[in-house]
């Protein structure tokens, strides 16, 4: 008789941490944009310097940005690789090793 088929808790769990990564990957995005604007108004801070400085803020922003849908993806690829069914004696083994890891 086939073993029965339950819910994987690997694919649960990275279908929260995919939760997760998306809404830290928003944060990151906007976590120099007001910063940004401010700046670009002209009205913060003006001269070489400050337009340096707002570019190289400007270019950390879009980086953070990347590395953090980088994040996402990988999370995305990995719950894809997943499957969301698994047999009884897989789910067990699968809840001993997260367990094992905290």
């Amino acid at each position: 008789m086939a073993e029965r088929m339950v819910p994987s808790p690997r694919y649960e769990r990275l279908k929260q941490l995919l939760i997760e990564a998306e809404d830290r990957a928003h944060e990151v995005r906007q976590a120099y944009q007001r910063a940004s604007s401010a700046m670009r108004s002209g009205q913060v801070w003006t001269g070489p310097t400050a337009t340096t400085w707002t570019n190289e803020l400007e270019e950390r922003r879009r980086s953070l940005g990347r590395l953090a849908q980088r994040v996402v993806d990988a999370v995305e690829e990995e719950l894809r690789r997943s499957p969301p069914l698994v047999t009884e004696t897989e789910a067990d083994a699968m809840r001993r090793e997260m367990a094992g890891r905290m």
